[in-house]
C-alpha cells in the first residue's frame, strides 16, 4: 500500500505542486512538495522544483539549501546545478554562481542557456574576456542567437576592442538587416575608432529605417558640432 500524507500519495502532491507552481501560486507549490518530502525525502527533482519556487519567492537562501539537496541525492541534474547558480548570482556570489553554471555545462555541453548566463556573470565581475569565451561556446551551438551577439559585443567594447565589436554587429545585420539597434552601435564603434565617414554612414541608414530615430539624430548632431567636416556631407 502506498504511503500517504493527509490522504495523498507522493504522485498526487506532485500533481498538485506542479498546477501551483504553473498558476504561480508558489508558497502553495512549496507546501505540496514538503508534503512528497515527508514521503519521499529522496525525491532530487522534487528538490530542484522547490528550489525554484523559492526563487519565484525572491527567497534565494532557500533555494540554494533545496538545489543542495537536490545535487547531493543526483550530482547529474544540470537543472539543479544551473538554479544553484541563478541563486547565487542573486545573492551577488558570482564566483559560487560560476562554478555552479561550470558543472551545468560539464553535464550538459549544449546548454546554451547556462553559457549566456555564465557570461553575464563573468561581466559582474569586470572579467570580459572569460564572458566571450562563454558567449563563444554558445554561439558554437547556435550561431544566429542576437542576444549572445549583443552581449558579446558590448564585452568586446569594454575591452576597447572596436573592430571585433563593429565585426560583431555586423553579424547580427546579416541575420537581421534593420536591427536598428545594432546600426546604431555600429556608428557608435566607429566613433570610437575616429572614423567618422563610415559613423555617419551608419546612423545615415539607420535614419532610412526610421527617420525620426533620436539616437541616429543626436549622433549625427554631435558630429556637426564637434568635427570639422570639410567633404564630410552630414
Amino acid at each position: 500500500m502506498q504511503k500517504k500524507v493527509d490522504n495523498k500519495t507522493s504522485l498526487e502532491w506532485i500533481e498538485l505542486g506542479n498546477r501551483y507552481f504553473k498558476l504561480g501560486h508558489f508558497q502553495k507549490a512549496i507546501e505540496s512538495y514538503e508534503k512528497v518530502i515527508k514521503i519521499d525525502p529522496n525525491n532530487s527533482v522534487v528538490w530542484s522544483n522547490m528550489g525554484v519556487a523559492y526563487e519565484n519567492l525572491k527567497n534565494y537562501e532557500k533555494e540554494i539549501e533545496c538545489c543542495k539537496m537536490a545535487i547531493r541525492l543526483d550530482p547529474q541534474d544540470n537543472w539543479a546545478w544551473y538554479n544553484l547558480g541563478v541563486a547565487y548570482g542573486k545573492l551577488g556570489k558570482y564566483q559560487k554562481g560560476i562554478e555552479s553554471y561550470e558543472q551545468a555545462v560539464n553535464i550538459d555541453p549544449r546548454d546554451t542557456t547556462t553559457f549566456f548566463n555564465m557570461g553575464l556573470m563573468y561581466t559582474k565581475i569586470g572579467n570580459y574576456i572569460k564572458a566571450i569565451e562563454s558567449w563563444e561556446k554558445a554561439l558554437e551551438i547556435n550561431p544566429k542567437d542576437i542576444k549572445i551577439l549583443f552581449n558579446m559585443a558590448l564585452a568586446y567594447t569594454k575591452l576597447a576592442k572596436d573592430k571585433k565589436a563593429i565585426e560583431i554587429y555586423e553579424k547580427i545585420i546579416d541575420i537581421d538587416p534593420e536591427n536598428i539597434i545594432a546600426r546604431n552601435k555600429i556608428g557608435i564603434s566607429y566613433l570610437n575608432l575616429e572614423n567618422i565617414k563610415n559613423a555617419i554612414e551608419n546612423f545615415k541608414i539607420v535614419l532610412k529605417i526610421d527617420q525620426k530615430n533620436h539616437m541616429a539624430l543626436d549622433y549625427l548632431k554631435r558630429i556637426k558640432q564637434n568635427y570639422k567636416s570639410g567633404n564630410i556631407d552630414i
